[in-house]
């Protein structure tokens, strides 16, 4: 009977090390997923940043050349195809950041 005990016991601790050990690792897993994801995420937002000021500035230049006496096409074809009239004109709506409030 005392051998049954004892390895039963046995059996339980040796089950409850590979549980512990097994959440160990999905936990060390996790953690590193979390770091990629915040990395990802870092450079995600700086990346927008960037853009969102790059279009804001293009935006200014496209104002300036309408000030100036240009179509939105003429714009676009002093820019030789680099952009559409669309996309003009979405950047050239964009508030600039000296102006938002």
């Amino acid at each position: 009977m005392a051998d049954t005990k004892t390895s039963a016991q046995s059996i339980r601790r040796a089950a409850r090390q590979a549980a512990v050990a097994a959440q160990a690792k999905r936990r060390a897993q996790a953690a590193e997923r979390d770091k990629r994801l915040d990395a990802a995420a870092l450079t995600l937002i700086v990346a927008l940043r960037e853009r969102d000021a790059l279009e804001r500035q293009a935006g200014t230049a496209i104002r300036a050349m309408l000030t100036d006496g240009l179509s939105l096409a003429d714009v676009v074809s002093w820019l030789d195809g680099e952009t559409t009239v669309k996309e003009a004109t979405r950047l050239a709506d964009l508030v600039p950041e000296e102006d938002r409030s």
